[in-house]
C-alpha cells in the first residue's frame, strides 16, 4: 500500500506546479508578443503610409515605407529623434501637436535625408506600449495631392478670372433651367443683382410673348447641339435688350448661355443705315447741284450774251455816221439799260459767292424803318409803273419812329430783292410792304397779286440757281439767285423767311428779325 505523502510533501509539490505553469505562461505571453511583433511588422509594412512609435522624440519603430519616404534605409531612423526629418518651420508645429497630444491630420513639410523637401501630412494619437505610452504617427507624402490641388486652384482661378473678364454676358444653369451663376458683364448689361438672378428659372429673363415665338429649346441641348438665338430679353428696369445666346450643354450636371448685347451692334447697323442715306442724299443732292450748276452756267452765258450783244451791237450803231441826235440818245438808253443788267447779274455771283465763304461782315446800327420801306418804293416806281402796277406801305399804328437795331445794307438789300420779284411777276396789280411787331421780332412782308407760285416749287424756292417755269409772257431773266441771297442774308442777321403762295392769285414772303437782339456773324 502507497504512502500518502504528507503535508509537506504536498506543500512542495503545489510550488513546484505553481513555478511550472508560471514558466509555461511566460513562455505564451513571450510566444503571442512574438506573433504581435510579427504582425505589426507586417501590416506596417504593407501600409502605404510611414508607420513612426516614439518615445518623447525618439524613435522606437519606423516601418519600410516611412524610412523610404525620407530616404532612409530600413531601420536608419530608429533612435534618432522625430524632429530631424522636418524643415525648421514646421519643428515647432510637430513639437506643439505632440505636447498636445492632436488626433487630427494636419501638413508639414518633411526634409529628407537627401536635403530635398516635400508635404507630408501626419496623424497622430498617443497610445500605450510595452507598459508606457508612446505617439503612434501615420505620415503621408502627399505631394501628387497637393500638386492636384494647385492645379485644380489655378484652373479654377483660370475660369473664373475668363468669367468675370468675359465681354459677353455668361449664364449657368441646372438640369432644371434655374441659373446657379451668373457673370458681371451680364449682370452690367440687364441691370439686375445676383440675388435677382440666382436660383430662378431662365424664363424670368424673357417676356411671355418671346417665348412663344422662340421657345427655349432645352431638347435640342440635351442632344449635345447648340442653339444659337437673336432674342429680345428683359433688364431689371423692363428695358428691351436685344441679345445673341449660345447655348449648349457641356456638362452632364449643366447648361451653358453665352449672352451677347446686340444693341450697340444694332446702334452700329442703324447710324450705318443713316450714314448711307445721308451719303445717298449727299450724292443726290450733288448731282442735282452739278447739273443746278451746269444749268446756271449755261444760263448765265445766254443771261451775259443777251446785255453784252445790246451793249455792243448798239455802241456799233452809234458810230454809224447816219446815226441822228434822237436815235443815239434811244440806243444809249438801250446800252445803259444792258450795262445795269449785265452789273445786277455780276452782283449777284458776286455776292452768294461772298456769302457762301464767310466773307460777310454785320455792321449794325439804328435803322427807321419806315424810312427804309418808303426810299426803295420810291426806287421801285419807275418799274411799278412799267407793270401798271401800284406800291402800298402798310405800317403799325405809331410807328413813325420804329426803330430796328441790324445791318442796314442786307436788310435793304433783301427787301430789295423781294420787292423786285414782286413787281416783276405782277401785272396790274398791287404790290404791299410792310410790317408788324410782336414780342422782340418785327415781322416783314411783301405781298403781290401777280402769278403765284407752282406748289410743287415751294418747298424749292430759296435754292440757288432754280426759277420757276412760267409761260413766255410773265418769263424774266436774271441768276435765279435772288431769293437764294435773301434767305443766307436773313439766316445771317438772326431770323427767318418763309413763303405763301397761291397760283394765279398771288404770293406773300415774310422774314422776321430780332429788335434790338445782336445778330450772329
Amino acid at each position: 500500500m502507497e504512502q500518502e505523502p504528507t503535508y509537506e510533501e504536498l506543500q512542495e509539490e503545489v510550488k513546484r506546479l505553481k513555478t511550472l505553469l508560471d514558466n509555461r505562461e511566460e513562455e505564451n505571453l513571450i510566444q503571442q508578443l512574438k506573433e504581435s511583433e510579427s504582425r505589426f511588422k507586417a501590416l506596417s509594412d504593407a501600409a502605404h503610409e510611414g508607420i513612426f512609435i516614439h518615445d518623447k522624440g525618439l524613435g522606437l519603430v519606423v516601418n519600410n515605407v516611412g524610412c523610404e519616404m525620407f530616404g532612409y534605409a530600413p531601420g536608419e531612423l530608429v533612435g534618432m529623434h522625430a524632429l530631424e526629418i522636418f524643415t525648421d518651420e514646421s519643428k515647432e508645429i510637430v513639437m506643439d501637436n505632440i505636447k498636445n497630444g492632436v488626433t487630427y491630420p494636419y501638413e508639414v513639410v518633411g526634409l529628407r535625408k537627401d536635403g530635398s523637401i516635400f508635404d507630408v501630412e501626419i496623424t497622430g494619437k498617443n497610445c500605450e506600449y510595452e507598459g508606457r505610452i508612446v505617439r503612434v504617427a501615420a505620415l503621408r507624402d502627399i505631394t501628387d495631392r497637393k500638386i492636384a490641388e494647385q492645379a485644380l486652384k489655378d484652373s479654377e482661378s483660370k475660369f473664373r478670372e475668363v468669367f468675370e473678364n468675359a465681354g459677353d454676358g455668361i449664364l449657368i444653369g441646372n438640369l432644371n433651367g434655374q441659373m446657379i451663376e451668373v457673370n458681371d458683364a451680364f449682370l452690367k448689361m440687364t441691370g439686375y443683382e445676383r440675388e435677382d438672378i440666382l436660383g430662378f428659372h431662365i424664363k424670368k429673363i424673357f417676356s411671355p410673348e418671346s417665348l412663344k415665338t422662340k421657345p427655349l429649346r432645352f431638347d435640342i441641348l440635351n442632344e449635345g447641339q447648340s442653339v444659337i438665338f437673336e432674342r429680345d430679353i428683359i433688364g431689371k428696369d423692363g428695358q428691351v435688350i436685344l441679345v445673341e445666346m449660345n447655348s449648349k450643354r457641356p456638362h452632364a450636371n449643366y447648361y451653358l448661355s453665352i449672352v451677347r448685347d446686340l444693341r450697340e451692334r444694332q446702334r452700329a447697323a442703324n447710324e450705318l443705315k443713316r450714314k448711307n442715306k445721308e451719303l445717298l442724299e449727299a450724292k443726290e443732292k450733288a448731282e442735282e447741284s452739278d447739273m443746278l450748276k451746269s444749268s446756271f452756267l449755261a444760263n448765265m452765258s445766254h443771261e451775259i450774251r443777251t446785255p453784252m450783244n445790246g451793249i455792243l451791237g448798239f455802241a456799233e450803231l452809234i458810230r454809224a455816221a447816219d446815226c441822228d441826235e434822237k436815235t443815239r440818245m434811244d440806243y444809249l438808253d438801250v446800252i445803259i439799260s444792258s450795262g445795269h443788267q449785265l452789273l445786277d447779274i455780276i452782283n449777284d455771283v458776286l455776292e452768294i459767292s461772298r456769302i457762301e465763304t464767310g466773307q460777310i461782315n454785320i455792321l449794325e446800327a439804328k435803322v427807321k424803318v419806315n424810312d427804309l420801306i418808303k426810299d426803295i418804293g420810291i426806287f421801285f416806281q419807275p418799274l411799278a409803273r412799267q407793270n401798271h402796277n401800284e406800291i402800298k406801305y402798310e405800317f403799325p399804328n405809331e410807328s413813325e419812329n420804329q426803330i430796328l437795331i441790324t445791318d442796314e445794307m442786307k436788310v435793304r438789300q433783301i427787301l430789295t430783292n423781294l420787292v423786285n420779284n414782286a413787281l416783276k411777276f405782277t401785272l396790274n396789280g398791287t404790290v404791299s410792304v410792310g410790317y408788324g411787331i410782336e414780342d422782340n421780332w418785327i415781322n416783314f412782308y411783301i405781298k403781290d397779286t401777280g402769278i403765284g407760285i407752282p406748289q410743287d416749287f415751294i418747298d424749292k424756292v430759296f435754292e440757288r440757281f432754280l426759277q420757276a417755269e412760267y409761260d413766255d409772257q410773265m418769263k424774266q431773266k436774271g441768276t435765279g439767285l435772288g431769293l437764294a441771297i435773301c434767305k443766307k442774308l436773313v439766316d445771317i442777321l438772326g431770323g427767318d423767311i418763309w413763303v405763301k403762295s397761291v397760283e394765279n392769285e398771288g404770293s406773300t414772303f415774310y422774314f422776321k428779325l430780332p429788335l434790338n437782339k445782336k445778330a450772329d456773324s
